[in-house]
């Protein structure tokens, strides 16, 4: 139903006689992948050949309404979510000069140096970027975006202003979660000249992650607080709940043709809330000999949870009130306080090798071989082979 409504929606779009010119680009990114152990599993792969966590299609459409005016929707269906088609992108933008473009509706956040093109597999050399840094769990933003491009000498520069509010699906401590961002304000920069490039953003907004079983949780901590004065404070601290949380990115990159170099750092932070301080970011290098362009990434993903310890650390881990119901409900509450604790800490990194080999233009094959490593736990650490192709129109 979901797929019908989409496709229906789109057609009515471009039954508009108000469209005087309409573009139609597609995409596709079929891409096979699998761990070379059995027991191992990583990025939504295992050890059986499967198409479904990274495959993407979809079907982009810009209608001029007049000389100032368009409209812009995009369609994709992911395998990850069985290919059920849904509208990524759906926004009017208003040319208010040569310089300055306002665009309204669901849109792309210019998070990464790729956002724009993330779902384009063949706009970069990997199958699908490194995990470490793009692996988060939303991308888009119903809001506004004021998009400002000029030049200076040989510098072509830009700058972007974007804001809204986002809903996403999200997990806390491995359980599925709703997660909802409101007043976000987010500000980037990009600068080009020849073979450099740099950019940087800065975003903030209240974040919220709710979930029935953590709540409960989070509530039943907060009882305490007649006996443990410290539980209040400890439950205020784990719980997601109109949060300031920060993000901060900066990315560089020296493209020659025939060999290239880029780099991006990410930080993540969400004051007083489960979700730990995070620190990722890859360095990236590859040649390129004709049609083929071998690369190798390597990436880090850090997560530091001091400060959920902290929190775990002010509260005692028994009690005795006389009623051993009630101390054994503070012993559950403590000990899985203290593991929800220990899992927001991360340390991970990733080698990929790969190859693309341009068959013509809009059309490549790829393969990346990533050996990920997980610096806390030997156990999760994987080999995986992934083979694709990435075809635009």
């Amino acid at each position: 139903m979901k797929t019908k409504i989409a496709l229906l929606s789109l057609a009515s779009a471009l039954a508009l006689p108000a469209f005087a010119d309409i573009q139609v680009n597609g995409f596709a990114n079929l891409i096979g992948g699998m761990t070379l152990d059995d027991d191992e599993s990583v990025y939504g792969y295992d050890s059986d050949f499967d198409f479904e966590p990274a495959s993407v299609f979809g079907l982009q459409v810009r209608g001029e309404v007049s000389d100032k005016l368009s409209a812009t929707a995009q369609l994709v269906g992911r395998g990850s979510e069985d290919y059920e088609v849904d509208f990524e992108w759906a926004y009017m933008t208003y040319a208010l000069n040569n310089n300055v473009n306002i665009s309204a509706g669901r849109l792309r956040m210019p998070l990464f140096k790729y956002s724009a093109s993330l779902d384009i597999g063949y706009s970069y050399h990997w199958l699908t970027p490194p995990d470490s840094v793009y692996g988060i769990d939303f991308n888009n933003i119903d809001g506004v975006r004021v998009d400002y491009t000029n030049y200076s000498g040989d510098w072509e520069y830009g700058s972007q202003l974007t804001m809204g509010k986002v809903k996403a699906d999200t997990t806390i401590s491995g359980t599925p979660a709703l997660l909802e961002l409101e007043n976000v304000v987010a500000l980037s920069f990009e600068a080009t000249r020849d073979w450099f490039s740099a950019r940087t953003l800065f975003a903030r907004g209240k974040t919220t992650a709710t979930n029935e079983e953590f709540d409960t949780f989070i509530g039943g901590m907060a009882q305490f607080g007649a006996v443990i004065p410290a539980a209040v404070t400890s439950a205020s601290g784990f719980s997601v709940d109109g949060d300031t949380g920060t993000f901060f990115e900066i990315a560089m990159d020296i493209d020659k043709y025939d060999w290239f170099v880029g780099a991006e750092y990410t930080h993540t932070q969400v004051d007083n809330a489960v979700i730990a301080d995070n620190d990722a970011w890859y360095v990236t290098a590859g040649m390129r000999f004709g049609k083929f362009t071998p690369h190798i990434t390597y990436e880090v993903e850090e997560a530091d949870n001091a400060n959920q310890l902290g929190l775990v650390s002010a509260l005692p881990s028994t009690i005795t009130t006389g009623d051993a119901a009630t101390d054994a409900t503070w012993a559950a509450i403590y000990q899985g306080a203290a593991g929800i604790a220990a899992q927001q800490k991360l340390e991970v990194s990733a080698v990929t090798v790969g190859l693309r080999y341009d068959v013509e233009p809009g059309f490549a094959v790829k393969t990346d071989v990533t050996w990920y490593s997980d610096d806390l736990n030997g156990a999760n650490d994987a080999t995986l082979l992934k083979v694709g192709v990435n075809y635009t129109f």
